[in-house]
């Protein structure tokens, strides 16, 4: 019996052909892929898009509108978070449970809150002190925005690339579903530039108090464009300090998962900015109906331990003369106008006024005070009356 010996030159030049066979299918999946992408891309970007552009208010005519007109800050206000991530999505285990949360706001004096997980809306056990909300944007750029009271979620159809008209499309999308939109940290990863946010329509708000960086200037940017855009002050809670998380009746696996997350011993900024309302209503209907008026304040604590700062109230006269009132008597009161100019600045008072001009097309206030720093949105000329 013979016995035969392969050819070992052979079975390796067979072996090779075969793994660049293997090569060239797993190249041309790839391929496939990127090419379905791309395509894809193309297609939402061409025809997704929202080109009008809104002109702006102008903020002209005869009276003067003041969301905060008909409210009483000195005698009550209603704390309100409207950023705030969980638990409740598959992805972050590691972050705390919608009960514990809603018990640490409730400790610190918030009347409502809402939860605002990555394109997902909670319903809360405690619907009376939670209002709907998620966060919109799963794309490369990190351009996110809270949506604040729609019942449904719209997703992100540009995860890759998506030009501003895209953006403002999805916007309005979003809006026709009764959202309240707040453009999220625009100063992490320079998500949403200074043209972004002038050239994107159909939002409401801007974070301009936010862990990701604190900026009201931008404000006077979009207000000077004649576009009345209100302030945001949130917390975007990821996690508590220690000392809160302490306290917390948390699983051991939980404590676990945190300290590998490297989540625990560290402070970060939760319970320190927060909006503020005084309607006297604090079910989610009435809160929503004051986001869209611009009835609120922005406020952010010095630091986390420091007592709440202390409200005004704004009135307008007949006469058009603003007038500051307040139980605290502040550092520094600033009236700024068009463009971002400092029209006047009272120091060391808890009374101020303010001559609303035939130059003013708006007005909006900056307050600094021993604990906090509080924000108004713009009392603006109208045409229509209060």
């Amino acid at each position: 019996m013979l016995l035969t010996i392969p050819d070992v030159s052979i079975t390796k030049t067979s072996q090779k052909q075969e793994g660049l066979s293997l090569s060239k299918i797993g190249f041309a999946i790839v391929g496939i892929i990127i090419g379905l992408v791309f395509i894809y891309q193309l297609f939402v970007i061409f025809f997704y898009r929202d080109e009008n552009r809104a002109p702006g208010f102008g903020f002209s005519g005869e009276s003067i509108y003041n969301p905060y007109q008909s409210r009483d800050w000195k005698n009550r206000s209603e704390k309100i978070a409207l950023h705030i991530h969980s638990d409740n999505v598959w992805y972050t285990p590691e972050r705390h449970s919608m009960a514990d949360i809603e018990s640490v706001y409730k400790n610190n004096g918030y009347s409502l809150i809402s939860f605002t997980d990555y394109g997902k809306i909670h319903e809360s056990e405690n619907k009376a002190e939670n209002l709907s909300g998620y966060e919109w944007g799963l794309n490369l750029r990190k351009r996110h925005a809270l949506v604040i009271g729609s019942k449904k979620t719209y997703p992100d159809l540009f995860p890759f690339y998506a030009k501003r008209d895209n953006v403002s499309w999805t916007f309005k999308k979003i809006r026709e579903n009764s959202g309240y939109i707040i453009i999220a940290h625009p100063k992490l990863n320079d998500s949403f530039t200074k043209q972004d946010l002038i050239q994107i329509q159909n939002y409401n708000a801007v974070e301009v108090y936010s862990p990701f960086g604190d900026d009201a200037k931008i404000l006077d940017v979009l207000l000077s464009e004649g576009r009345n855009v209100h302030c945001m002050s949130s917390d975007d809670l990821h996690y508590f300090p220690e000392s809160v998380i302490q306290n917390l009746d948390q699983p051991k696996w939980k404590d676990l998962l945190q300290t590998i997350m490297f989540q625990r011993g560290r402070e970060g900024e939760s319970l320190k900015r927060y909006i503020a309302t005084a309607s006297g209503q604090t079910n989610p209907g009435s809160v929503k109906a004051e986001l869209q008026a611009g009835a609120f304040y922005c406020v952010k604590k010095h630091f986390r331990e420091a007592d709440d700062p202390k409200l005004p109230n704004l009135t307008v006269n007949k006469n058009g003369i603003i007038l500051l009132d307040s139980a605290e008597r502040y550092l520094e009161i600033r009236w700024i106008g068009k463009d971002g100019n400092i029209k006047k600045i009272d120091p060391d008072t808890n009374i101020a006024t303010y001559q609303f001009s035939n130059q003013d097309p708006y007005i909006r206030v900056e307050i600094i005070g021993l604990t906090g720093t509080i924000l108004s949105n713009a009392i603006f000329r109208t045409n229509k009356t209060n």
